[in-house]
């Protein structure tokens, strides 16, 4: 798990930015998803570094602090670096899903290894 750890988290951001073209309409061909999901990605790399979470990838708290490192950064590489708009009803969303679904897989996979343990 401690190796892998990163795989459900690149998939929040990524599932994000799939759901996210698609109810917009948009394309949803690989250019489009990345162009949406690389600031997140970038935020999300670099928490994990600063957090360093491969130590303690369940962590609860670990997840919480990535969703919002991944939300706050991202959401400033968007409007700085990628000029595009941050508007309030997106930030809500953004950070209501990348918390829900990074807390979320953590709280999964802590019941899981309580179980089989």
């Amino acid at each position: 798990m401690k190796r892998w750890f990163w795989v459900f988290d690149v998939a929040a951001v990524i599932s994000f930015a799939v759901i996210g073209a698609e109810s917009h309409g948009l394309t949803l061909d690989l250019a489009g998803v990345v162009r949406v999901a690389a600031p997140f990605l970038i935020a999300l790399a670099g928490g994990v570094i600063l957090l360093r979470a491969w130590r303690e990838p369940l962590s609860l708290l670990n997840g919480v602090l990535l969703s919002l490192i991944t939300l706050a950064v991202g959401m400033l590489l968007r409007r700085y670096l990628w000029d595009e708009g941050t508007p309030r009803m997106f930030l809500i969303v953004t950070g209501a899903y990348l918390f829900a679904v990074m807390v979320g897989w953590r709280l999964i996979g802590r019941t899981v290894v309580r179980f089989t343990s």
